[in-house]
């Protein structure tokens, strides 16, 4: 068996625009500009963990990949429609999506095309109620959008 692992330390986000792309995580998400001294990386803090922001090159482009790749952030069902408003009232396109009855989540980009995922767990009763009132449809990836 191999050692324990303590937790996320950080991850890393490559962008042409490190400010653009940190404003985005502050003023959309809620997150904390983080400032370090001693030229570290531009940062921000968000649900414990920390995101270094360093710019992109030929050698190191921003990759943002598929939906299917994506960073996760937990969420309570009473914060969900608040989050929905919050993020279209800032014009940030999203899908609202479930994943069987004890998953709602809701879909987003950042930016630079990095695929967000804003999600909370149910009991299954809670959860067929909560998803058919706001008329939300079953995704799965990698088979996308059920009909």
């Amino acid at each position: 068996m191999p050692p324990v692992i303590e937790g996320l330390e950080h991850w890393t986000y490559v962008s042409p625009d490190i400010e653009r792309a940190r404003r985005f995580y502050i003023d959309a998400l809620g997150a904390t500009p983080l400032d370090r001294p001693g030229g570290a990386p531009a940062a921000v803090t968000i649900a414990g963990n920390v995101i270094d922001f360093f710019p992109a090159t030929d050698e190191f482009p921003a990759a943002p990949g598929s939906r299917g790749q994506h960073h996760a952030f937990r969420i309570r069902l009473e914060d969900y429609d608040t989050w929905v408003d919050h993020l279209r009232a800032r014009g940030v396109p999203i899908d609202l999506a479930s994943h069987g009855p004890q998953r709602m989540s809701i879909y987003l980009q950042d930016p630079d095309g990095y695929h967000l995922e804003l999600t909370l767990g149910i009991d299954a009763e809670t959860g067929r109620r909560e998803i058919e009132k706001r008329g939300i449809r079953r995704y799965t990836i990698p088979t996308g959008w059920d009909e």
